[in-house]
């Protein structure tokens, strides 16, 4: 509400005027009355008014002087003046005076009221054009070092003043949560988020940029103190409509550092930036003011050459695909880099980049590809870096956990009958000496590579080995049960060369192919 001081030596006059107009109804607060124009001045020095109502003859100061010096007290004062007398020198001095208007007396106590709410839309417009003005001005401030719009002209035409303590205030709805809900849901959180403009709109807060889901405030006060008990006020009515347990969506408040002068409003906000990155670490719906994590963010990781490499429990969890292990593993993950991170958010998301990129590595090495589970792997890999906050970002590298588990349920299914064809294949011709994986492969339409990896992963052995027991297995069968050369049985079994079959045998059972043959029962 504005404040009026109403002055008229005529108390009949004052005592009408106070009590007769609907002074509430018009948005005026009666701030002071006065029969003099000394006793109106002495209450216009500690109370300054939006508007005086002044009468022109009073003792001590009459009105044109009280008015003079209400100018000089507050150029945007709104002036009217009353009087007795309908005088050209008395009203082309009151122009001079910028008076919004000329009152003469007997008053109507309507025309009077309409005077008043005239008055009222002349402050209001006021009001807004020096708000717009300060409020661009702090913008500027904000994005720049203090230089030339610290100096603007400008500022005097606002009533800021340049040694208000102030600090930039970022409040941003997660657009990551948002993708989690339902349309509806969705629209009506938009709905309420955008509803937090009108409590915004208060003296001492200023809207420096307003998107969908972002509003940066500068907040300003005379005193630190009143200036963080506002600041708290303003958190906990936004948090009345976003509360910190609400699982629906993810509203983030960071504050910069409090400053002493609106010069020093860029320190703030580049302070809030600093603050914004804890959100990954802090979780969701945190309030992060930078006064209580500077010292985490200022401080170095416990050691920053050390990041968390994949455990080969957790590999094997993956194949086996217990997902139960998987969670306890990821926990682990989690805690290590709560205790290890110091609170960084640059050391967490370079760690968890890092342990990202080190698993797929091992399960590519162990034949697990992620190019043949993920549409897009790049993707996946900045949901698991960039998932707004630790917790989801822990969630997301378990979901793709979760689905490289079921794609290597599925695949042990789906090429569970091309490695009995494999196998059937390689029992029918191990015989050959040029016989090869290659050929294998070809024959059940898989790259080489591709194919040895399914082949261990369904069989438990290497395509090497497997074929090593097959021909070792079908030699020690001829050696039992003929009696073949020992070059015939090389060449039955794949070996053109005896004696290399020979020391390949005896690798393989401990007895070369003659003991063996000469310790089989009728020999």
């Amino acid at each position: 509400m504005f404040q009026v001081m109403l002055c008229d030596d005529n108390e009949i006059i004052l005592e009408g005027l106070s009590g007769q107009i609907d002074w509430k109804s018009l948005g005026i607060c009666l701030s002071g009355t006065a029969t003099d124009g000394q006793d109106a001045w002495n209450q216009m020095q500690e109370n300054p008014p939006d508007i005086l109502v002044t009468d022109i003859r009073m003792p001590y100061i009459d009105g044109l002087e009280l008015s003079r010096r209400a100018r000089d007290l507050n150029p945007n004062i709104v002036i009217l003046i009353i009087s007795a007398y309908n005088d050209f020198e008395y009203a082309r001095t009151a122009m001079h005076l910028r008076a919004l208007d000329y009152i003469l007396k007997p008053i109507d106590l309507e025309a009077m009221t309409r005077t008043l709410a005239n008055a009222v839309s002349h402050c209001r417009q006021l009001h807004q054009d020096k708000r717009l003005i300060a409020t661009q001005l702090l913008r500027n401030l904000a994005v720049q070092e203090a230089g030339a719009a610290d100096r603007d002209p400008l500022w005097n035409e606002t009533d800021l003043e340049p040694s208000s303590w102030c600090c930039f205030l970022q409040v941003e709805l997660d657009e990551h949560s948002l993708g989690k809900l339902s349309d509806d849901i969705r629209y009506a959180a938009e709905r309420k988020f955008s509803a937090l403009s009108q409590m915004l709109l208060q003296d001492r807060f200023y809207v420096l940029e307003s998107h969908q889901y972002r509003y940066s405030i500068c907040l300003t006060s005379a005193s630190r103190v009143e200036l963080t008990m506002e600041r708290r006020v303003l958190v906990d009515s936004i948090r009345r409509h976003f509360p910190h347990k609400g699982d629906y969506c993810d509203v983030i408040i960071a504050s910069g550092c409090i400053v002493q002068g609106t010069s020093r409003l860029h320190d703030s906000m580049k302070t809030c930036q600093e603050a914004c990155k804890l959100h990954f670490i802090k979780g969701t719906n945190a309030d992060i003011f930078y006064e209580e994590v500077e010292a985490y963010i200022c401080q170095e990781p416990e050691d920053s050459t050390s990041y968390p490499m994949p455990d080969t429990r957790l590999i094997t969890f993956i194949k086996e695909q217990n997902r139960e292990g998987i969670c306890q593993e990821l926990e682990k993950l989690k805690t290590w880099l709560y205790r290890k991170g110091s609170e960084s958010y640059l050391y967490m998301t370079f760690s968890l980049g890092s342990f990202y990129t080190h698993l797929i590595k091992e399960l590519e090495e162990s034949g697990i590809s992620v190019q043949d589970i993920f549409q897009n792997p790049i993707g996946e890999f900045k949901k698991v870096t960039a998932g707004g906050t630790l917790e989801s970002s822990i969630e997301n590298l378990k979901q793709n956990l979760f689905e490289i588990c079921d794609s290597i349920r599925l695949n042990k299914s789906r090429y569970g009958r091309l490695m009995d064809q494999a196998i059937l294949y390689i029992q029918n011709h191990y015989m050959s000496s040029s016989f090869s994986i290659e050929e294998v492969a070809r024959a059940v339409c898989l790259s080489t590579s591709y194919f040895s990896t399914v082949f261990k992963n369904e069989t438990g052995i290497t395509f090497t080995d497997y074929l090593i027991r097959i021909r070792m297995e079908k030699a020690r069968g001829l050696l039992e049960n003929t009696s073949m050369k020992m070059y015939e049985i090389s060449s039955r079994v794949g070996y053109e060369n005896a004696a290399y079959f020979s020391a390949s045998f005896k690798r393989y059972y401990g007895k070369s192919p003659s003991e063996f043959q000469g310790k089989s029962p009728g020999k």
